[in-house]
């Protein structure tokens, strides 16, 4: 890994990166002073106004456009230039800290295949969630940690998009919303993000989305459950236990073995959703997963007590 970057009186601007991994991991520091800001076009194709720009360190390429699969910001940086994620359109994660200050024009423009967000929140009189979730219109699972980084929640955020609609008659333009990610991106008070309102959106989410989509957000607010308001748990569980075929098929998909046997574990699930469990199992070509399944039907129907012993003489 190579840096090309500047020295500003507050520290260090990067604006390359070199390597021959496509996961770009910025340093907090270069020659002892914190790094504190991404160039303009930093990542993008596109270098407008800096040409001069070499296209290789030694026998490193920049990481540029669709070389960019991953990014990992450090808790230093307090600005993104503008554009400086431009038509990465194979950025698939990016993880950061909430206390970037300034995120500039179009960062995220052209970055249709950014789907995973690990941000660390660090609480505060400001946060950056708010406006980086408002920038991205797609689905999005959003790995939310607390100040000393262990996980503490996993969210999804569904797509929206808007519409411009004629309205001949009157000669304007009408803007109509599609998908209800747009209210899931509203779920703030203040900087902090409100748990409670993003579980009172549900209701929303089950009538406009796929289940495969709606039985991974329940399952994961149950699992991480930080924040979860009462009527919250009761609506998630009662959609898992009408999809729980379903629900398991998508953790079986997923890898998601460790939320499965939690699920498995659970004394909200009975006789029919095992049942359901081992239906889904047995479509799913993961064997570890049928195995999981069946030991822990063999555990709760133990736990029902000795079955009644019939004797037969011949």
């Amino acid at each position: 890994m190579k840096l090309l970057y500047k020295t500003l009186p507050e520290g260090i601007c990067i604006r390359r990166y070199y390597s021959l991994d496509g996961f770009a991991r910025i340093p907090g520091q270069v020659e002892g002073r914190p790094v504190r800001e991404l160039d303009r076009y930093a990542f993008s194709e596109t270098v407008r106004g800096q040409e001069d720009l070499p296209g290789q360190w030694e026998d490193e390429p920049a990481v540029k456009g669709e070389g960019l699969t991953a990014l990992a910001l450090p808790q230093t940086l307090q600005r993104v230039g503008a554009y400086a994620f431009y038509n990465c359109s194979q950025l698939k994660s990016l993880s950061f800290f909430s206390t970037v200050e300034d995120w500039g024009a179009g960062v995220f423009t052209g970055c249709s295949g950014l789907g995973e967000l690990d941000i660390q929140l660090m609480g505060g009189p400001r946060s950056c969630f708010k406006e980086v979730l408002s920038e991205l219109r797609q689905t999005l699972t959003v790995s939310c940690r607390d100040s000393s980084g262990a996980l503490a929640a996993r969210l999804i955020f569904p797509e929206f998009f808007e519409e411009s609609v004629e309205n001949t008659p009157a000669r304007i333009l009408m803007r109509e919303m599609h998908g209800c990610g747009h209210m899931y991106r509203y779920c703030f008070e203040g900087p902090e993000f409100s748990f409670g309102e993003y579980d009172r959106l549900f209701p929303h989410v089950q009538v406009q989305e796929k289940p495969e989509l709606v039985t991974r957000l329940a399952v994961y607010r149950l699992y991480w459950p930080k924040g979860l308001i009462r009527d919250g748990e009761e609506a998630y569980w009662a959609y898992l236990k009408e999809h729980m075929r379903e629900t398991v098929l998508g953790l079986i998909k997923r890898d998601e073995l460790s939320i499965l046997r939690w699920l498995t574990r659970s004394p909200r699930i009975d006789r029919a959703d095992m049942e359901e469990m081992v239906l889904a199992a047995a479509a799913s070509p993961d064997p570890r997963a049928s195995a999981l399944i069946m030991d822990a039907r063999g555990q709760s129907l133990g736990a029902e007590g000795p079955r009644t012993q019939r004797t037969f003489i011949l």
